[in-house]
């Protein structure tokens, strides 16, 4: 009996050691995760105080039309102020005022430099909404036309500005469809600056005003199959031109007769 209570006292005393040991481990790693932290904090204190991480540049890139100094001055960042403490999220969001700026990432480079990377919406055609706003190639209006801007781009008319306010989700889609009908324009060996207007009309179609050598041509193309439409445009500008004649006006929207362009022929001067 005595030998039991000999076995369970060591047995006690076993635990009781593995429990004091894994306590002092514990108290160790948290002895040492503040001594860490307090490192750490001395070490940020320091180097946010010190003029050897003062900011000497600000480097731009990805600039198109936005304006280094009009972004400086939106974003608040100074040279010579510290590297650390220059609040880069709300620079960022500063920029992002600019409206040509789609996307502003910054980053810190030791030992002084703070680096823009700069996003830039992408224009390609104007918007008649009751004014002119310009349309990126992701389909987003993103700023009013201006003279300054210089901007020789397609106007999509046939929307109003009523209209977008309440059926903003639909005419959305008409809009990716706009854009899409362009980049297979050009995908056809057309080239871009020949549309100057693209009109969408009720149902859905488009009818393009576009420049052959002459003059002023209208398109009516419809809604769908339009990489069709548009090789077929091209074989009826080929057999006018050889005929020495000119088109007016060219309807490729036959529903009953896919096959068939009718073609109204401009006077002859």
């Amino acid at each position: 009996m005595a030998q039991v209570r000999k076995v369970e006292a060591e047995r006690d005393r076993a635990a009781w050691r593995s429990m004091l040991g894994a306590a002092l481990r514990t108290l160790a790693a948290a002895a040492l995760s503040v001594a860490l932290s307090l490192g750490a904090w001395q070490a940020w204190r320091w180097a946010a105080a010190s003029d050897m991480f003062a900011v000497r540049e600000i480097r731009f890139t990805g600039l198109v039309r936005a304006r280094e100094a009009e972004l400086l001055r939106r974003s608040g960042l100074k040279i010579g102020e510290n590297l650390f403490r220059a609040d880069l999220a709300r620079a960022s969001r500063a920029m992002l005022a600019d409206p040509w700026v789609s996307s502003a990432r910054l980053e810190r480079r030791l030992p002084g430099e703070v680096r823009v990377r700069i996003a830039e919406h992408r224009p390609a055609a104007l918007v008649q909404l009751g004014g002119l706003y310009v349309l990126d190639d992701e389909g987003r209006l993103f700023k009013r036309a201006a003279a300054e801007d210089g901007l020789d781009l397609p106007i999509l008319t046939g929307l109003s500005r009523e209209a977008w306010v309440e059926r903003k989700p639909e005419l959305q889609l008409r809009l990716f469809s706009a854009l899409h009908l362009l980049d297979t324009w050009q995908a056809s060996g057309f080239p871009i600056a020949a549309i100057s207007e693209v009109r969408l009309d009720e149902g859905g179609g488009f009818t393009l005003f576009a420049h052959d050598a002459i003059g002023v041509q209208e398109v009516r193309l419809g809604s769908s199959d339009i990489a069709l439409k548009l090789q077929r445009l091209a074989q009826v500008r080929g057999v006018l031109a050889r005929r020495g004649e000119r088109a007016a006006r060219i309807d490729l929207d036959n529903p009953a007769r896919p096959d068939q362009a009718a073609a109204t022929l401009a006077d002859k001067r």
